[in-house]
This record gives C-alpha cells, structure tokens and sequence, in this order.
C-alpha cells in the first residue's frame, strides 16, 4: 500500500490524478493549498508527494524546503506551468526528486513516480517500519516484536495489519477515526463503528498476547479521548514462567 500526497490547487486535475492513481493501487490524499500540504505531510508518513509550484497560502518550492528542514525525505514530484530550465533547477535545488511540466500525459506521471518510488535509499526505508521492538516488512507485513525475553512473531489479520502500518508511519501522532477508516477500509462513510472497534481491540490484544507470552517489548495502541489513536511505545513484561 503506497500513500501519496497530491498537493494541487486546481480542483479538476487533483481529482482526476487522484482517481487515476488510486486506479493503478496508490492511495491518495489531496490538499488544496501550501498550508493543508504541509499540515499533512507533517502529520502522517506519505511514501511520496507530488506538489505543485503554484499553490495558494505559499508555493511548492517554499514548501518542499520546509518539509527537507523538518527530515520528510520521502520522494518529490514537482508539477508545475513553468517548465523553463531556470525553474526546473530552483526546485530540483529547493530538495524536489524529479520535475514534470503541465500539461502532462498522466501515464508519464505514473512512470515517473514508480521511479522514484523504486529507489534503492528510499525502497530500503519502505521496507521496514519500526516502533520501540516492534518492526513491520510492508511488502510481506511480518510483523517482528523484540526485546530482552527474545523475538515473536505476531500473526494479524488482514485489517488489524493495515491498522498498525499506518499507525507506524504516523509516527506516535494521532489518527482520527475518520481517517483510520479512509486508510484501512477506503470508503469511510460506510465503516461502523463497530468494525473499527473491533479491529483496534483485536490489534490490542495481539500485542498483549506477545508481551505475556514472549516478555517482549510492544507498542501499545493508545485511545486519544475525542480524537482517534496513536502508536505508544510499550515496556516489556516478565515472561509467563506458568506452569503447564
């Protein structure tokens, strides 16, 4: 599952490469302004972002600095009117990884965006999730849990997998329900309640499991009163030395 962030003012293009991406399996995010782009990309761990130079409440190359500063090194595709050699250097410069000139042919922007998603440095980085002992492989999501009682492997289903990748790639920050429900089901509207529950106190009690049953250290999946979950690194139990 790879997460994009499209940042595009322009209403039409961002959905039409919004569902034009999802039809080719990326999961999309689209924020319509330079202030709802970074807001974003600080909050959550994108895999890539495609950004435009123009943007209202800022600019693409302000913003691509911006986030370098804060250590997003995710891949950047820069979209942009100003295709002149001058510009296209600016934003390679600013920390963008490949530049693409409007009008664009969308089968371009796919190439182009498989192909900075399948560098080495940031391929390696993909591969692996990590939060205090636990560590995820987001191709095969083998979940590991380490610690001084030794190593577990943690068997989750499908949806409980999903839910705990994208709480590692928050990175210890909140995820509001809504979103957990865009994530991990992709159409929100129609998740119960009761669904997510479910899945959080199913993910919950796996790792609990692994904590007593190896002494393993664990994350916990943490209830934010009001606004959703987050990832909390856990501390390692004692390992079950009951008999039988």
């Amino acid at each position: 599952m790879t997460w994009i962030l499209l940042i595009e003012d322009e209403a039409r293009l961002a959905a039409s490469v919004k569902r034009g991406l999802e039809e080719e399996g990326f999961t999309v995010d689209v924020a319509g302004d330079a202030a709802e782009g970074e807001r974003r990309a600080l909050a959550h761990g994108y895999d890539a972002f495609i950004i435009d130079w123009r943007l209202p409440k800022g600019d693409g190359k302000t913003l691509i600095e911006r986030l370098r500063s804060a250590g997003r090194r995710a891949p950047v595709l820069m979209l942009t009117a100003l295709g002149d050699v001058e510009h296209r250097v600016t934003g390679l410069q600013a920390g963008a990884d490949d530049y693409l000139a409007k009008p664009f042919a969308f089968e371009e922007l796919v190439a182009r965006l498989r192909a900075l998603l399948r560098r080495p440095p940031l391929h390696q980085q993909a591969q692996s999730l990590q939060a205090g002992g636990l560590e995820m492989d987001t191709e095969s999501r083998r979940v590991t849990l380490h610690g001084p009682g030794g190593a577990a492997l943690l068997n989750l289903r499908p949806k409980e997998a999903a839910l705990l990748e994208h709480l590692l790639r928050a990175r210890g920050r909140v995820l509001s329900r809504d979103v957990i429900a865009e994530r991990v089901w992709g159409e929100a509207p129609y998740v119960t309640d009761n669904a997510l529950d479910v899945t959080v106190s199913g993910l919950r009690q796996r790792l609990a499991e692994a904590v007593q049953e190896a002494g393993v250290a664990a994350p916990e999946v943490e209830t934010v009163r009001g606004v959703g979950y987050r990832l909390r690194a856990g501390e390692a139990a004692a390992p079950n030395r009951s008999e039988g």
